[in-house]
């Protein structure tokens, strides 16, 4: 089984959708105001949506759905809790106050208010330098897991996949600026709650249903081969709080405490990043805000439940097929998880569409963030640094800024995964080192370098073992 024209035909696609859809934001984004808050008129359903598909990168289908292959179900549970927890505590705490203050205080970005909320001109200067430093680098983090995807279906090496990524972003946030983008969110944001509800459906189907599905894996024996050591874990262990986990924290009895700290960590921070606060700004009244207290933390909880719930029962799916050293490799690097299942249970066309969803995620969250740290080089340094510069060229900087961004965080990713995925093209066999990748999922591994073996691993979509 291998990736069909028709996956491919549809990531392609994508990409010139949303470069048409970017130019219908060029007639508002030709101010500072209509390029970096889309004229203040973005509507309810725009608004949730672009928030939700910023807040959610690829991480969160790469990662996210495949963490309770190695976690237990109860991580799954408490990171959806907390993602809703902290979205609705957003919406309801923070969007209509910032907003009211934003359309009051006429500011544009999170350094603006910094100035105006604390009155110093300095604090804005170093909450800007801290967006462009910390923002450049998590860009590099969002490339990876679209990039490898789009590399993979059109069967291009790592380098192009990027490339490939960045441009169609690049160009529309170019051409409409946040207008562009969240117009764009929209469409992104529902790819990935359908991929989310086809990814749930597949696996539910395959596994017999949630109950039929919890069964199987209670009496289940997960067999993974570390080195010269197999380890045979009960499924049943996937099934209790304080049940599987990172070996440290199973034998002082900390799974369920280290579950619900990461959890906390990672939820309840990414509520405040600058490119998901500034997106209140552009709200057209306090009505949108109001709806979408309902709309945005709903599609957050429904895209999480149905992520996050599904990396155990992969376990009924992908271990029959795999070695006990194949399931170490997937235990190690769980990014590979739902990927892998995707290839083994859609049909080609359905399969390119979930796979897209992964590329939109990554697409969605790299459009607000370049305009994020546009705004913050353009308006907070630039424009606090030479007021009297015309507002045509401090708008014409802002929409070539990105580029520059975008430039220095390709030119971060590790050039051994490149070269890596360049041998896998003329070797099928080849495994890419991929240990040099960032993701927000990478944390929940760290704690088994005490288990780790040999670091090979098949390419990502290669399903030939499935056969």
């Amino acid at each position: 089984m291998t990736v069909s024209p028709l996956d491919a035909a549809i990531v392609v696609a994508l990409m010139l959708i949303v470069m048409v859809v970017g130019a219908r934001g060029y007639g508002v984004s030709k101010s500072m105001v209509g390029y970096f808050l889309a004229g203040r008129g973005l509507g309810a359903w725009v608004l949730a949506f672009s928030f939700m598909a910023t807040y959610f990168s690829a991480a969160s289908f790469l990662g996210g759905g495949g963490t309770t292959y190695l976690f237990n179900l109860g991580f799954g549970a408490w990171l959806t809790a907390w993602h809703v927890i902290g979205v609705a505590l957003a919406w309801a705490l923070v969007a209509e106050r910032l907003f009211k203050y934003a359309e009051r205080a006429n500011i544009i970005s999170i350094p603006d208010f910094i100035e105006h909320r604390y009155q110093s001109r300095a604090a804005k200067i170093v909450a800007a330098v801290v967006i462009i430093f910390l923002f450049t680098l998590y860009l590099t983090s969002v490339y990876k897991g679209g990039a490898i995807v789009m590399a993979t279906l059109l069967g291009t090496s790592y380098a192009v996949g990027l490339l490939l990524l960045a441009i169609p972003v690049l160009i529309y946030i170019g051409l409409g600026g946040l207008r562009a983008a969240a117009l764009n969110n929209l469409i992104l944001g529902a790819l990935m709650l359908v991929a989310a509800m086809l990814t749930f459906g597949y696996v539910m189907s395959a596994v017999g249903g949630w109950s039929a599905g919890l069964a199987a894996l209670k009496a289940m024996t997960i067999k993974a081969q570390f080195g010269e050591k197999l380890v045979q874990l009960p499924g049943a262990l996937w099934l209790r709080m304080d049940g599987m986990g990172p070996p440290p924290a199973m034998k002082v009895g900390m799974v369920p405490a280290l579950i619900m700290s990461i959890a906390f960590s990672i939820s309840i921070a990414q509520v405040a990043l600058p490119n998901l606060l500034m997106q209140f700004y552009a709200a057209r009244d306090v009505r949108v805000i109001n709806y979408g207290r309902i709309i945005g933390p709903l599609a957050v909880s429904i895209y999480a439940i149905l992520m996050f719930s599904l990396g155990a029962f992969c376990h009924l799916i992908l271990d029959p097929k795999l070695s006990p050293v194949e399931v170490a490799k997937l235990l190690k690097d769980v990014d590979w998880v739902m990927p892998k299942v995707i290839m083994v249970l859609a049909p080609a066309g359905v399969r390119g569409l979930i796979l897209a969803a992964v590329v939109a995620a990554s697409m969605s969250t790299l459009a607000v963030t370049f305009i994020v740290l546009s705004a913050a080089l353009v308006r907070d340094i630039i424009q606090t640094a030479k007021p009297d510069v015309a507002e045509s060229r401090l708008v014409a900087l802002a929409r070539a800024s990105p580029i520059i961004f975008a430039v220095i965080a390709l030119g971060r990713p590790s050039e051994g995964l490149a070269d890596n995925l360049r041998r896998d093209s003329a070797r099928p066999s080849a495994t890419p080192d991929r240990h040099n990748r960032r993701d927000s999922g990478r944390c929940l591994r760290h704690d088994l370098r005490l288990l780790r073996g040999p670091s090979d691993h098949r390419p990502i979509l290669d399903a030939s073992w499935a056969q």
